[in-house]
């Protein structure tokens, strides 16, 4: 094969690549199955082409970083933004937090991408409390993280565009309590297959 057909096939992949995923471990889909992901499950749902950009730890600001490589050079028509859990472990502020997802959604515009934001799910504070930061109050934690799924939502209003609360209507409905792993953060294949689920239910993707 010529370098120069090579070259294309990369350009047409990246073309008929629909949406993007970026964040963090979750959207990753650390410790379940590759195809457990939520972006897995998702991707089986809709007609969109689909790739994964979760890393594992990343803050918004690596997020703000990489995104230049792992979701411009894609040219999607949609990109899926969620992180915020890491930076709020960090005691990143929340300002800073919203100014690094702020940057990212105005990169999508400039480059007629659709952002669609994910608020960060919960932690469960008294198991997270034994096995991550032992100087944090995870309450205060779970606070921050629910002030910043509010903000997020605001800023969708204001900025007219697309936010998912999955944090909050998965806390609500009580169903990601009994599905964290032993580490209080990360979740099993029962909550990304919720996930997913509601993002299909918020119609911002095309039913496969």
């Amino acid at each position: 094969m010529s370098i120069y057909n090579l070259k294309y096939m990369i350009e047409e992949g990246k073309n008929q690549m629909s949406i993007v995923c970026i964040g963090d471990s979750i959207t990753f889909g650390f410790r379940v199955c590759k195809t457990e992901s939520w972006v897995s499950v998702l991707s089986k749902k809709i007609k969109e082409n689909i790739i994964n950009k979760g890393i594992p730890g990343n803050t918004t600001a690596e997020m703000k970083e990489r995104f230049e490589k792992d979701v411009v050079e894609f040219k999607p028509s949609k990109v899926l933004i969620m992180g915020g859990t890491n930076d709020v472990f960090l005691k990143t502020s929340i300002n800073d937090i919203l100014k690094n997802i702020d940057i990212m959604v105005e990169i999508c515009g400039k480059n007629k991408f659709v952002p669609i934001i994910l608020t960060p799910l919960p932690v469960k504070d008294d198991i997270v409390e034994k096995t991550w930061f032992k100087d944090r109050d995870y309450k205060d934690v779970n606070n921050h993280l629910g002030k910043l799924r509010e903000l997020l939502v605001e800023y969708g209003k204001k900025k007219n565009i697309e936010v998912i609360d999955v944090g909050t209507i998965l806390a609500s409905n009580g169903k990601i309590k009994e599905y964290f792993l032993d580490d209080g953060i990360h979740v099993s294949k029962e909550i990304h297959n919720e996930i997913a689920k509601v993002i299909v239910n918020s119609n911002i993707v095309q039913y496969s």
